[in-house]
């Protein structure tokens, strides 16, 4: 059975799924070297946008230094982390 972290910020729930191949380590952690301040960080910035990628039905929002895929558990209110990737410029 899959392991979840959640982390509660400014109103909201985030769910980040530990690593398959490393249940002590998330999978943002273990797959980019992402952390949970890299989530949040893209998910809070007001200069990003979020994108519908109906094909894989998720949300992508580009941030600064990091790519974030996500979708809404709850909507408006418990979002599940997918991945956090470093952005490459």
């Amino acid at each position: 059975m899959p392991r979840y972290t959640s982390v509660e910020a400014d109103g909201f729930t985030f769910v980040f799924a530990h690593d398959s191949a490393d249940p002590e380590m998330l999978h943002i952690w273990a797959r980019h070297l992402a952390a949970i301040d890299n989530a949040l960080n893209v998910w809070f910035d007001d200069t990003t946008e979020d994108v519908w990628d109906a094909e894989h039905r998720r949300y992508e929002t580009i941030g600064r230094t990091h790519i974030l895929l996500w979708t809404w558990l709850v909507e408006g209110r418990r979002v599940l982390i997918i991945t956090c990737l470093r952005r490459d410029d």
